[in-house]
């Protein structure tokens, strides 16, 4: 999958990913521009970010996993979907927060929750950091649990946190199985699966 990766890129691509996020949303907010539009150039900049990163750290189309065939895939979207249910699920149940819509589901807003903040956040996670976790000599399921450890620090509260730990675990497993574009698939679907369920919450809580 190219040549080693210093250890070092493990945590300068999260940190990367943090600071890119950070300065986008200067960058956006000093242009006054709509949230959803200023949110969907924030994304852009950090995904232009990790592909970069992607590319410095010797990674490239190989560890994506070319030929992906159709039961990878299926197994991808349904990972995906799973863990978006038992995610509204749980966090209903442990915070009692209500997980309807409650976000106007915009081009721009589906853009960026289902493609690009997805692409960007396997890059960073399962991508660089992963890989440079198991170039270092660590067994698959230590570096799986660093980089999930990761994941899981970029989540606001303690529900969440727990959450994006057994996804990441998830999303790495599938990576180490098929190649990165699988924890892709899954993460897009994931993310996408999540605003259908939401909507048909929100429509539900209406009748």
């Amino acid at each position: 999958m190219g040549n080693d990766i210093p250890l070092r890129y493990a945590f300068i691509a999260p940190a990367l990913f943090g600071i890119s996020l950070f300065v986008a949303g200067l960058v956006t907010l000093s242009l006054g521009l709509p949230d959803d539009i200023a949110h969907t150039i924030s994304s852009i900049i950090v995904l232009m970010a990790m592909v970069r990163l992607y590319r410095t750290a010797g990674l490239g189309v190989d560890s994506l996993g070319h030929g992906l065939g159709l039961p990878a895939v299926l197994s991808a979207i349904s990972a995906g979907v799973l863990l978006q249910a038992v995610s509204i699920g749980a966090i209903a149940l442990l915070s009692k927060v209500d997980t309807a819509a409650t976000t106007a589901v915009t081009l721009p807003y589906l853009l960026r929750l289902a493609v690009i903040d997805p692409l960007a956040e396997e890059l960073c996670f399962r991508g660089v950091s992963l890989t440079a976790l198991e170039r270092s000599g660590l067994p698959f399921w230590a570096a799986n649990l660093i980089q999930a450890a990761l994941f899981a620090a970029f989540h606001f509260n303690i529900v969440q946190a727990v959450y994006a730990f057994v996804c990441a675990l998830v999303l790495g497993g599938l990576r180490q199985r098929d190649g990165l574009g699988s924890s892709v698939i899954a993460h897009c679907a994931c993310n996408l699966s999540g605003v259908i369920l939401g909507i048909v919450l929100a429509s539900l809580a209406l009748v």
